[in-house]
Order: structure tokens, then C-alpha cells, then sequence
């Protein structure tokens, strides 16, 4: 017996609905759950990291431009895949089109 559920629910973005603003996302790829329920997105098409808190309908730009600009610049991703928070709040991210791991100290 399964304590699965057959129903899902969209945290975050829109089916078959991508953009740049702040409850829509372009290709997510990686995720990061922090303790305290915030939830850190790899939103790898709009080259950015999305931050969702607990119970928002919205979520904020991390790293990354909020409007989606790639670039190779220490404000800027290209194509992040991966994001991982650590204790005091740091966001390490694969940012995978630069070939480097960026970090945006909180």
C-alpha cells in the first residue's frame, strides 16, 4: 500500500506557461529545499535563480538578472543548472553555460 497521493500540486511557475516574471519560470531544472521550507530554483532558460518561501504565490530572483539576461559577468548566469543553500544563507550554483560554480554570498 502507497501513502502516495495520485494528485499534484504546482508550487511554483504555470503549466505550459514560461516568462520572465515573477510567478512564471523557462526550463527549471535544479531545485534546492532549505530547512526552514524556502525553495531555490534552477531556472535554467531565464538564467536565474528563483527563491519561492513558504506560502508565497511569487517568487524573487536569487542570483542571477530578473530579467532573464545571460551573461559571464559576477552579476550575471548563463543556463544555471543546480543550486544548493548552504547554513548561513550562501547560494552555490552550477552555472553550467560559463562553465563555473558561481557563489552569491547572503
Amino acid at each position: 500500500v502507497s501513502n502516495w497521493t495520485t494528485n499534484a500540486t504546482t508550487v511554483a511557475g504555470a503549466k505550459n506557461i514560461s516568462g520572465t516574471s515573477v510567478n512564471l519560470l523557462n526550463a527549471p531544472f535544479g531545485l534546492f529545499l532549505d530547512s526552514i521550507d524556502t525553495l531555490y530554483i534552477a531556472d535554467t532558460d531565464n538564467n536565474r535563480i528563483q527563491k519561492r518561501t513558504a506560502n508565497a504565490w511569487s517568487s524573487t530572483t536569487a542570483a542571477g538578472q530578473a530579467s532573464g539576461t545571460a551573461g559571464a559577468t559576477t552579476t550575471t548566469l548563463s543556463a544555471p543548472s543546480s543550486v544548493v543553500v548552504d547554513s548561513a544563507g550562501n547560494v552555490y550554483i552550477a552555472d553550467t553555460a560559463n562553465h563555473r560554480i558561481q557563489c552569491w554570498y547572503s
